[in-house]
Parts: C-alpha cells; sequence; structure tokens
C-alpha cells in the first residue's frame, strides 16, 4: 500500500530451494513469504510490465498493466544492460521509452500551498489542506476573515475569532479576541503580562527588565497592526519614591523598547510625544510638580501614578519594560503594559462609489504571469452591470453581473 507516491522503490524476489520471498522496500517495506510444494525455477522467459499481444508463452495480463518507470534491473546479481535492449541484442521490447523516466512529478516542486500536503495519481494531483486554515485546489484561500471588523459586518457577536491579516498571503491566521460592543469593533492581541505587578528588586541589579511575549507571532502582529486605522497599548505606572523618567534633559531612570523586533528604545511614556521624555500629564501641564514632566519624577513619599496610551504605530507593540528607580529603601513601584488594542481594518473601508454608468477606475498593465489574484467586495442595488474587464490582444476577463 502507499506505493503510487512517484518514488523509487525497490523490490526484491529470491529463489531458494522451495522458499520464495519478496521484499518492497526492504529497509522500511515489508516482506512476503512462501513455502512451496515444488520447486522453483525460473523459465526461459521473464516479462515486465506486460505481456506482448498475442503471446505464445503463455505470459497473460490477469491485471492491469504497470505503468510507471523501473530501473536497476538486476538478475542473478547481474545488472541488465537496457541499452543492450534497445540494440535488440538482449530480449525485446515494444511502446517504451529507454534511458528516460516520463513520470511527471506533479507534487516536486509541491503546488499546494500553506503546509498543503501534495498526493498524485498518474494524471492529477491533489492536495490535503485539511487542518491549514486554507481552502481551494491548491489550499490558496483563507477560510478565515481579515479582520473583527470583517467578522462583525458578518453579523457576529464578541468573541474569540481567528483572523487572517493578508488573506491567501504567506502569513498564517491568528487567533484573537474581537470586542464588537463599542461602536469600534477592537481586535485585542494579549501578551503574557497584562496584570498590574509589582516591581521586586533584585539584590546586586540596579534595573528591572521584563519581557512581553505576545499570543501572535511577529509577521501576525506587525500585519495586525499595519492593516489597522488606529492601535493602542496602555502604559501604566503606580509610584512611591520611584521616579520614572527624569527630566528631558537628564538621563531616564526608565525606558522601554517598541516597534518591529527587537524594538527600538523610547524614552517617552503613555500619552506623550515619541521622544519628548515626558509623560501624559507634562504634556497636559498638570503634573503634580510643575518643574517635571511625569507624575513619578516629583519623588513623593505619597502613591501617585503615571499612566496613559502608546498610539504611535510604528513604535508598537510594547515589548520591553526596563524599570530604574528602584534600589532606594522608601522606593515601590507597580507597572501595567495592557494588551495590544486596534481597530479600523483599512482595507475593508478602502471603497470606491460608481454612481454614474461613465464612472469607472482603470488601473495600468497587470502582469500575472503564471498565476494573478484578484478580489473585491461589492454591495448594490442594480440588477446587472460589468464588475471588471481585463482586455488583451487576444484574451480578455470580464466578470459581470448577470441577474439580481
Amino acid at each position: 500500500s502507499a506505493l503510487s507516491d512517484s518514488q523509487w522503490h525497490s523490490v526484491e524476489l529470491n529463489c531458494r530451494r522451495s522458499h520464495l520471498t519478496v521484499s518492497v522496500d526492504k529497509d522500511e517495506g515489508a516482506s512476503a513469504q512462501a513455502s512451496l510444494s515444488f520447486p522453483v525455477t525460473v523459465e526461459s522467459h521473464l516479462f515486465f510490465g506486460g505481456c506482448p499481444a498475442g503471446d505464445s508463452q503463455g505470459c497473460r495480463n490477469h491485471f492491469n498493466a504497470f505503468q510507471g518507470c523501473m530501473r536497476l534491473f538486476s538478475l542473478d546479481n547481474r545488472v541488465m544492460d537496457l541499452i543492450a535492449v534497445q540494440q535488440k541484442q538482449l530480449g525485446n521490447y515494444s511502446d517504451l521509452q529507454i534511458d528516460v523516466c516520463g513520470i511527471i512529478d506533479r507534487c516536486s516542486p509541491s503546488r499546494c500551498e500553506h503546509r498543503g500536503v501534495c498526493s498524485q495519481t498518474w494524471t492529477v494531483f491533489h492536495c490535503n489542506c485539511s487542518d491549514s486554515g486554507y481552502s481551494g485546489a491548491t489550499c490558496h484561500s483563507s477560510v478565515y476573515e481579515q479582520s473583527c471588523e470583517a467578522y462583525k459586518h458578518n453579523g457576529n457577536t464578541s468573541g474569540y475569532f481567528y483572523i487572517d491579516v493578508d488573506g491567501s498571503g504567506p502569513i498564517k491566521p491568528q487567533l484573537v479576541y474581537c470586542n464588537m460592543t463599542e461602536s469600534d469593533t477592537w481586535m485585542i492581541i494579549q501578551h503574557n503580562n497584562t496584570e498590574l505587578t509589582r516591581v521586586r528588586p533584585a539584590p546586586g541589579l540596579d534595573q528591572h527588565l521584563v519581557h512581553f511575549n505576545y499570543s501572535s507571532e511577529e509577521e501576525q502582529l506587525i500585519g495586525s497592526i499595519s492593516q489597522s486605522q488606529h492601535c493602542e497599548q496602555e502604559l501604566s505606572y503606580h509610584c512611591r519614591k520611584s521616579r520614572l523618567l527624569n527630566t528631558p534633559e537628564g538621563s531616564p531612570f526608565s525606558w522601554w523598547l517598541g516597534g518591529r523586533t527587537p524594538g527600538r528604545v523610547q524614552t517617552y511614556w503613555g500619552g506623550a510625544h515619541p521622544g519628548s521624555q515626558q509623560c501624559d500629564c507634562g504634556l497636559q501641564g498638570d503634573c503634580v510638580d510643575p518643574q517635571h514632566y511625569c507624575n513619578c519624577d516629583a519623588d513623593s513619599l505619597e502613591w501617585t501614578e503615571d499612566s496613559g496610551l502608546v498610539t504611535h504605530k510604528e513604535n508598537l507593540p510594547v515589548r520591553s519594560l526596563v524599570v530604574g528607580d528602584i534600589q532606594r529603601p522608601e522606593s515601590e513601584a507597580v507597572y501595567r503594559v495592557g494588551p495590544l488594542r486596534c481597530f479600523g481594518d483599512k482595507n475593508f473601508w478602502n471603497a470606491a462609489f460608481f454612481d454614474k454608468e461613465t464612472s469607472y477606475l482603470h488601473f495600468p498593465t497587470f502582469h500575472g504571469e503564471l498565476s494573478a489574484d484578484i478580489s473585491f467586495l461589492f454591495k448594490t442595488t442594480v440588477s446587472s452591470g460589468v464588475f471588471l474587464e481585463n482586455l488583451g490582444i487576444k484574451d480578455f476577463i470580464r466578470i459581470e453581473l448577470s441577474s439580481e
């Protein structure tokens, strides 16, 4: 079984007195033995693959004749020379191609995309797309929507959904939470530490470092952020005698890394502008000490906090946090980095309104080479019309709504 995979397999048939042994792929395959009550002899004629029409030797094709390739014929440990057969010096043949294996290997390279498993028969190949998240003849089309926004428009309510940010592209689907209870549809991607966390200084270390691992892979994160209209992430620091950033002119006590892996150093806090070395209260002008730009930089013995949202997409997600002013006897600090939250599918609302029969979009020459994807969403109240035409010298494509 499972030998019609277009790979080479070995067969050995051994005759020893009254024993016949057949081995297929002897190192990894199987063997079968038969004890015969009569001596095994090799007759004067051996036929491989089939029999001549009207043969007088008693060779009959009881079953389907073999189609495929054979090589390295060996009889009594002597390799048979097929070129000699071709030159009529040894045996004869009919309807054969000598010195070539003409099987078309349809699975090498595999046409199956997204880790679909390819199998083939003599004439066709097949892709097994199960568990890949894709469908179609070559596992090309994603079975998931590209955003939470699309799921909401399909009538779904809040919950966990797989989204595929690039559709039929190489990025794998990811599991996210879609919050559809607000006017905006939020996509929420969690990491390993979204709770309020007390800073516990380690002996001999002046800084506390924490790294955040997200539930989505790198390509999925970057794709989700770039496709969204708006993204944000909460940064909170609760402090007691633990300074956060220092003044814009001084060296910062704490910083964080954000953006594409491994992230770039950021010296501003949530609610402020990149590079400002300020917190939200500094931007608003209402810090507890007007001489500082963060509440915590006032270095008070009372608990206070600096909280805000990071909304600059090029600095998201927050990957690491370094907290510095934690070793003094009175210093206490608690931090929180919230999940990544995004809304607005830029692809979904990238729309054109054709309000007249003369309206059109014209794109330059489309080079599809051997394969191409064209896709669009539409809604209309008319019963017919041409969506798309691609004109060529002799070939054309037209997609048309022919009836309501």
